[in-house]
């Protein structure tokens, strides 16, 4: 199992255009196969920071969800507003 932090930095005078297009991703993303979960949250304090928390069956279901034809069109849109690049922060739980 993968998990994945992503974050988006978004100009806070663009959230209500980015919005239709997060709700879409969020929406087709959780149709594919291998994810187990995919949420989109906000910032309280900085509301143009976006976070998804991710889980995925493994890399290669990420890697698919990457190639997928919403993925490949509704990020480059989302981009367009960024105030700054995004960060990704792969993870494997650890068991003790």
């Amino acid at each position: 199992m993968l998990k994945l932090i992503a974050e988006d930095f978004i100009s806070e005078d663009k959230i209500e255009v980015v919005l239709p297009f997060y709700k879409e991703l969020v929406e087709k993303t959780r149709n594919e196969v291998g994810c187990i979960s995919y949420e989109l949250h906000q910032d309280l304090k900085n509301v143009g920071h976006f976070i998804f928390v991710e889980e995925w069956v493994n890399r290669e279901a990420l890697d698919t969800h990457v190639q997928s034809e919403h993925f490949q069109r509704l990020v480059p849109q989302i981009d367009k507003y960024k105030v700054q690049d995004g960060r990704f922060t792969h993870m494997s739980k650890l068991d003790y």
